[in-house]
């Protein structure tokens, strides 16, 4: 059975069946339908990154610097750049992956290698909709992978993001198809790449698994061991030939805790919105379209009683993504594909003939009236480091100095204008708080009020020379720390424009026990 661009209409609709027996496989795979698909999906994932006028996420300047880095020293086995980082001496690229596929890009500028990383990420999402859609003989398989970026204009600035959840959508999409199917090498091969591409290596092909095995139990099929053996068997696998295992190990369970901490809304733990349940007016803009879409999907099912158990899952995938993405937004990531999956199967049961291109047209004008916000603010995303504001701080700042940055979120796009320099931390706080609780709390404490002594700590302390820093995106923040050190006689305000300011505290010895800035 095959497909074409235009309608996929000779595919074979599943007709609504009482029988609790699987759904026929359809056979054949029209790679040329393939190819022109994931050409259509390359230009509409690039064309979004081309609109973005700056990768939005700090996070992303992270991971292209640790892109570079693999590519000057090889696979790292410490971090030295991020001295009080528990990273720094028990490191375990938990993106590895996706450090590898910026790697060999590192010689362009940081936007264009960022783009291109981008349009490759996003693209694997929507053509992996497209491949489970077209092998389950659902029409217009072409036309629903692009539903996630007409129903939520989040969702569009969620794919727009170059970060590893990009590997871990078109991963879980497609395990779950694969579970259900009992593909057995598939769920292999996905499961060996998993502890390589995100840090939820386990707790993603977990949920997946109770996912597919309850659909079984709805759809009354027989309990299958063997994908869960093959998920158990491909973690393992990939966790072993990862080449920091159990430093891979210590920093997932790790990882749990920035949850839980972000969570439970502790002092000292804040990353950011994303980590923030979804407002009511987040609701109404960017998911109504999405629970809709499940609501139809949970009515057609109930209704029809589909024989096919890939609809029931990605059903059930879909609400427990919803929930989760109740909880704290960034689960929005998943929750929508996997509600336009479930959706685009709802379809094959309704009689109206244009019920798919009529969605695709009623949510984008949704998405138009009400969430273009997060679409347009893409393109007005201001360079974090203008060439000239880097030149300085390169002229300005010695390498292998210790830099003291009292925030996290920068740290990325400091280590790609300042390579060779140390800084306290990358990416989640908890990891510093992790190696050393007390001098984490006192750095959170001089960061943000600034007391009396706070030359004489970051520089006895930290070992820091150098305090650089964003006054003007985190002044309520870090408002104290900048009055303090800019009234302080013996510092020296080295740099100030742009936001960015430097100042210099003077000579300062590092602390001892300081690793070697060269990676093991």
């Amino acid at each position: 059975m095959t497909t074409n661009l235009g309608a996929d209409r000779s595919l074979v609709m599943l007709k609504p069946n009482h029988s609790t027996s699987p759904a026929p496989i359809p056979t054949g795979i029209n790679y040329i339908s393939i190819l022109v698909w994931t050409l259509v999906y390359l230009c509409v994932i690039g064309c979004i990154q081309l609109y973005s006028s700056y990768p939005y996420d700090t996070d992303t300047a992270y991971h292209a610097a640790v892109g570079g880095l693999i590519r000057k020293f090889g696979l790292l086995h410490s971090f030295p750049w991020t001295t009080f980082s528990i990273m720094s001496d028990r490191y375990a690229d938990k993106e590895l992956l996706f450090h590898l596929l910026f790697a060999p890009l590192s010689g362009l500028d940081y936007v264009t290698a960022s783009r291109i990383v981008g349009t490759v990420g996003g693209t694997g999402v929507l053509l992996a909709i497209y491949l489970i859609l077209q092998r389950e003989g659902v029409r217009y398989a072409g036309i629903w992978a692009l539903l996630p970026l007409t129903a939520s204009g989040f969702y569009v600035y969620r794919i727009a993001l170059v970060r590893p959840h990009l590997l871990s959508i078109t991963l879980a999409l497609l395990l779950l198809w694969a579970v259900v199917r009992c593909r057995l090498w598939t769920i292999t091969i996905i499961s060996i790449i998993y502890p390589w591409a995100y840090v939820a290596f386990w707790q993603i092909p977990l949920l997946i698994l109770i996912v597919a095995t309850t659909a079984r139990i709805i759809g009354k099929e027989r309990f299958r061991w063997e994908p869960i053996a093959a998920v158990a068997a491909g973690i393992i696998i990939g966790a072993g030939l990862h080449p920091n295992t159990m430093n891979l190990l210590h920093l997932n369970w790790a990882q749990m805790s920035v949850l839980k901490n972000s969570w439970q809304m502790k002092q000292g733990f804040d990353l950011g919105r994303e980590f923030s349940p979804p407002t009511y007016d987040a609701w109404i803009a960017h998911l109504l379209p999405l629970v809709l879409a499940t609501v139809i999907s949970i009515a057609v099912a109930l209704y029809k009683r589909p024989r096919s158990i890939v609809q029931i899952a990605f059903i059930l995938g879909s609400i427990v993504f919803c929930i989760l993405t109740a909880r704290t937004i960034r689960f929005i990531e998943y929750f929508v594909p996997f509600a336009a999956v479930s959706l685009a199967f709802a379809s094959q049961h309704l009689s109206f003939k244009y019920f798919t291109h009529s969605t695709l047209i009623v949510t984008l004008v949704y998405t138009i009236m009400f969430g273009r916000d997060e679409i347009i603010r893409l393109s007005r995303r201001a360079d974090d480091m203008p060439a000239n504001v880097g030149n300085a701080l390169r002229q300005l700042v010695p390498p292998e100095v210790q830099i003291f940055t009292p925030d996290w979120q920068c740290t990325g796009t400091f280590m790609l204008t300042l390579p060779g320099r140390r800084f306290i931390v990358a990416l989640d706080p908890t990891f510093f708080y992790l190696k050393d609780p007390a001098l984490y709390r006192i750095w959170y404490r001089v960061s943000r009020e600034a007391p009396a002594d706070t030359v004489d700590i970051i520089r006895e302390r930290f070992g820091a020379r150098y305090v650089l820093f964003n006054y003007i995106a985190f002044k309520e923040t870090f408002g104290p720390l900048f009055n303090r050190l800019s009234t302080e006689a013996r510092v020296k305000t080295l740099f100030r424009k742009d936001g960015l300011v430097l100042f210099d505290l003077g000579d300062a010895k590092f602390p001892s026990s300081s690793p070697p800035l060269l990676p093991n």
